[in-house]
């Protein structure tokens, strides 16, 4: 089976990187950072609850203000096919429009992460830097798994990115002029860190 230690030897750009998902079983999840290929572990229950939980509330917003977008689960990023990136985030907010045959998008408004362990420090960072570079994104939400932390990056109107982290229960996530999208409760909803159980 291959690995990312057996892979880093090669960099990869995003085309090289779709034939080698083609080589793949299809119930591996693998995402290109930094031209190296890297094998993401099975995710635990809390992680999928946190993404589901995000993108139910997310969506519901959306179509009340921006109903031309649309937020997913696990689509690929891949905004050029020589770029050395292409994630694949939790939830992407993507043109509602997009060809749903697609199994990646160029263009995206909104991503969020839910970091494994193994993607703290570089990898995380290294994704952050991409998500940011693209001209189209405004937003990149980061939840814990382990404790009650969302941290939201924003990109203001002169291009400069500001931080935000919600700590607390009643804490309302805010996305710049779409307002209140849920509480940091409503996120972390039926996993072991539900502050309502």
């Amino acid at each position: 089976m291959a690995d990312s230690a057996q892979l880093e030897h090669r960099l990869f750009d995003a085309a090289a990187f779709r034939a080698f998902l083609e080589t793949r079983p299809s119930e591996e999840r693998w995402e290109l950072i930094e031209g190296i290929p890297m094998q993401s572990a099975a995710p635990r229950i809390a992680h999928q609850r946190i993404a589901s939980n995000f993108e139910r509330h997310l969506n519901a917003v959306l179509r009340r203000l921006r109903p031309a977008w649309r937020a997913d689960r696990e689509i690929g990023i891949e905004v050029s096919s020589r770029s050395s990136y292409r994630p694949e985030p939790e939830v992407t907010v993507i043109d509602a429009e997009t060809d749903t045959e697609r199994s990646f998008t160029d263009r995206f408004y909104l991503v969020m992460e839910v970091p494994s362990a193994s993607d703290r420090g570089r990898v995380l960072e290294s994704k952050l830097r991409f998500y940011r570079a693209h001209p189209h994104n405004g937003f990149i939400v980061v939840a814990e798994q382990d404790m009650l932390s969302v941290a939201v990056h924003e990109r203001r109107d002169a291009g400069a990115w500001t931080v935000t982290t919600y700590t607390a229960p009643d804490d309302q996530l805010v996305l710049g002029d779409f307002g209140p999208i849920c509480s940091l409760a409503d996120i972390y909803a039926d996993t072991h860190l539900d502050p309502r159980r």
